[in-house]
């Protein structure tokens, strides 16, 4: 019980929740790292790298068809008003009315936009079929997160990726080729489940009309955050699509089977992302400052442990995730793992201007840091293939990182922000173990005394994170 109430019941609350998003975001993201044994083993690298693009086209969809309104309704729910659900309404149709239309525009420009993506007609129809269903379940569960349903959040996104999952296993093992359909068939069903799920759970309260308030209320708020949402899918995932158009798609299954890897820093961090907010908002309405600070602290120790996992343990976490045809991605792990803990640092401080409203701002900066990444990708990934990918990523991570706290102290001017000094040591540690990792690496041939040193670093760090957490 001491322990319990050193830790601090803000922190426990935090854990409470982001352990129910976390396990969703595993699920939602497909199972990526969890079934990778299995998709390296049935798929061959360009199989692989069709799927991956495929994925990153279809967030992007999804992001336009959202009209980056889920944010508003998070915010919205905030506002201590009591017509939320119209307010919900409205934006599900504006959404729905929405969608249909682009979808429109889209088809009559399909052979332009093929020939950008490069993956077959078929893959880029079921990426807008399931976009649609998808943004409008958004809108549903920024409710659930707001109103820190994470047990719902999670139990929905459970159910759907395991169907989705087990779908796409079933289909892509009685395929011969193009094997990259059977993923987007089970995302396909899997959105329509979560669509109809919504529906039912919002029977009562869904209203057939538009109000003009709401719909005002949303497009401010949102529009802006359209190309935010876009800029920061193309700092996340856009190289992908740059891969495969630059060198091919063998590259570009060997660069996303290192970003899977990679990617469960993100998973973590969003994971408990989701939790965090809710908390924030509510600190920042009373101005408990101090407690933010203490909670971004452990946030960030947390996030910087699973850091140090991945790059400790990557060689052993390849073998074991990937076919042997794709460890050659081994080298790039570390680099994308580094990236997602820039990109938490810049969380933390976007959200001070979310709850600001100053969405255009956030727009702005994001942009800026998604065309620096696309420049260095079109300029380096022809000279260096796809490694040049993870670098360009790390280094726009790092520049998005610093713009928004930039932002929110100097041009905001929001005031008694987190300070940047409290993440210094966490960030200090995560690269001094990267180059030990890879000195480590380097220099001791001995597998077992490798293995050996890196259980006892890790364990020694994660004992001291335990010991702060305690004190604080």
């Amino acid at each position: 019980m001491a322990n319990k109430l050193k830790i601090g019941k803000d922190f426990l609350e935090l854990i409470t929740h982001s352990k129910n998003y976390v396990l969703a975001q595993f699920l939602t993201l497909g199972l990526a790292s969890i079934t990778l044994p299995i998709y390296t083993r049935l798929m061959s690298p360009d199989e692989y790298g069709v799927m991956s693009v495929f994925t990153s086209f279809e967030v992007i969809i999804t992001i336009i068809f959202g009209l980056g309104i889920r944010g508003a309704v998070s915010r919205y729910y905030y506002e201590d008003k009591n017509d939320f659900f119209d307010y919900l309404s409205s934006n599900i149709w504006l959404i729905l009315i929405a969608s249909v239309g682009l979808t429109t525009l889209a088809i009559l420009f399909q052979n332009q936009l093929q020939s950008f993506i490069n993956i077959p007609y078929g893959m880029m129809y079921i990426a807008f079929g399931i976009a649609i269903p998808q943004a409008i379940f958004q809108l549903y569960e920024s409710y659930l997160q707001a109103s820190k349903q994470s047990k719902k959040v999670a139990s929905l996104n459970v159910i759907r990726a395991l169907l989705a999952t087990g779908l796409t296993i079933a289909i892509m093992v009685q395929m011969d080729n193009e094997k990259y359909y059977a993923k987007a068939i089970g995302q396909g069903v899997g959105a329509i489940m979560l669509f109809i799920i919504t529906l039912f759970y919002l029977k009562n309260n869904l209203k057939f009309s538009i109000k003009k308030e709401h719909l005002g209320y949303s497009l401010v708020f949102g529009l802006p955050i359209i190309l935010h949402l876009l800029s920061q899918n193309i700092l996340s995932s856009f190289d992908q699509i740059i891969i495969n158009q630059l060198v091919g798609q063998y590259q570009t299954g060997i660069y996303s089977v290192a970003y899977r890897i990679g990617m469960v820093q993100s998973v973590i961090s969003m994971g408990v992302l989701k939790a965090w907010i809710p908390m924030f908002y509510e600190k920042l309405n009373k101005d408990k400052n101090e407690e933010i600070t203490i909670l971004a602290k452990k946030y960030s120790i947390i996030v910087m442990l699973v850091a140090v996992f991945l790059i400790f343990f990557a060689k052993e976490i390849i073998v074991i995730l990937a076919d042997k045809k794709y460890h050659e991605a081994l080298g790039i792990i570390p680099i994308v793992v580094v990236s997602y803990f820039f990109f938490f640092l810049y969380t933390i401080y976007v959200n001070y201007a979310f709850y600001e409203k100053k969405t255009k701002n956030i727009a702005a900066l994001t942009i800026i840091a998604s065309g620096l990444n696309v420049l260095l990708n079109y300029l380096l990934i022809p000279k260096f293939g796809y490694i040049a990918a993870a670098w360009t990523t790390l280094i726009t991570y790092v520049v998005l990182f610093i713009l928004h706290f930039l932002n929110v102290k100097y041009i905001i001017k929001v005031n008694k922000i987190v300070s940047i000094k409290i993440f210094l040591p966490a960030t200090v540690i995560l690269v001094i173990l990267s180059i030990l990792n890879n000195t480590i690496s380097t220099y001791i041939n001995d597998y077992t005394l490798s293995l050996i040193i890196r259980i006892i670093i890790f364990i020694s760090i994660t004992t001291i994170s335990y010991l702060i957490f305690a004190r604080n």
